[in-house]
């Protein structure tokens, strides 16, 4: 199941809005409930995969890492994880911060790679679109990578770069 997992994922470029990942895990779970191939009985339901949003040391869940939730032998619901080749089972309780992850954003996409991935950028502008974004995305496919947007928003997202204003360089120069 987690090798599965790993063939394909949706990227967006916005965590909020109908093109963001709340949205975008909002309609497709709703779909997937619709569709029959999920149950939803709270939070904790088989076939959830969640990603780790803060660290924890103890159990060896680190930022970034995915796990699906699915039944043990005993028919309890464990988080499983992919941990050196091998799943391994937490308890739901035990699960550190964490947000359901059927779609992702670029940003918690790096360091990752699915075999098959569908960027889906939102109809309008934002500044969050940028050509390193948009580059980001792209690498994070091995094999096959699709892209959903206007062509007329692709041509400004390429042409801008990111540009950053942490005001770090002026507070250096003012040392020196």
């Amino acid at each position: 199941m987690l090798a599965a997992f790993n063939r394909f994922q949706l990227l967006s470029a916005l965590r909020q809005g109908p093109y963001g990942v709340a949205g975008l895990n909002e309609r497709i779970e709703r779909g997937l409930v619709q569709a029959g191939l999920i149950r939803l009985s709270g939070a904790w339901y088989a076939g959830r995969p969640v990603i780790v949003t803060r660290n924890d040391r103890a159990l060896e869940l680190f930022n970034g890492d995915i796990g699906i939730l699915m039944p043990n032998d005993a028919g309890e619901l464990r988080v499983w994880f992919d941990q050196g080749g091998a799943p391994r089972p937490v308890l739901p309780s035990r699960m550190p911060e964490h947000e359901t992850v059927y779609a992702m954003t670029v940003h918690k996409s790096q360091g990752s790679e699915f075999d098959r991935v569908l960027l889906l950028l939102p109809p309008e502008d934002a500044p969050v679109l940028t050509r390193e974004l948009f580059y980001t995305g792209i690498t994070r496919a091995r094999g096959h990578f699709e892209l959903y947007a206007r062509s007329t928003l692709l041509q400004r997202v390429i042409g801008r770069r990111t540009e950053r204003a942490s005001g770090l360089a002026a507070r250096l120069w003012d040392r020196a």
